[in-house]
């Protein structure tokens, strides 16, 4: 459960839990009508949303985060992610926050390692 409302602190709160592989405290900071967008997939509602990125998360090793940004409704963190099968992934993802909760996710990242490791399967 967010501690602050601040979106730069929800964010950063956010992307450790992803690292943790925490799904409870990931379910804690989504909103029940968040809506997620990545290069792979676009997803609404918090159950989708926790469900998908606990699963990503089960192939990230560490997460070092490089810097975030924000304002009174959004966020912008830039991370790395080290990942076993795709190597070091850098992300960024920009929240929307509201009511202390996250409604808006849009992720982006290269793909290519992923396509590439993925693409025979």
């Amino acid at each position: 459960m967010p501690m602050t409302s601040r979106p730069s602190d929800i964010a950063v709160a956010f992307i450790d839990a992803f690292a943790r592989r925490d799904t409870a405290a990931l379910a804690g900071y989504v909103a029940d009508d968040i809506v997620f967008e990545s290069p792979q997939v676009r997803l609404a509602g918090a159950d989708a949303v926790v469900t998908a990125v606990g699963e990503f998360a089960q192939a990230v090793t560490g997460v070092s985060n490089v810097s975030v940004v924000g304002d009174d409704e959004r966020a912008m963190i830039m991370y790395d992610m080290e990942t076993g099968p795709f190597g070091v992934i850098r992300a960024v993802d920009n929240i929307v926050v509201r009511n202390g909760k996250i409604v808006s996710d849009l992720l982006v990242f290269d793909t290519y390692e992923v396509r590439k490791a993925t693409k025979g399967a």
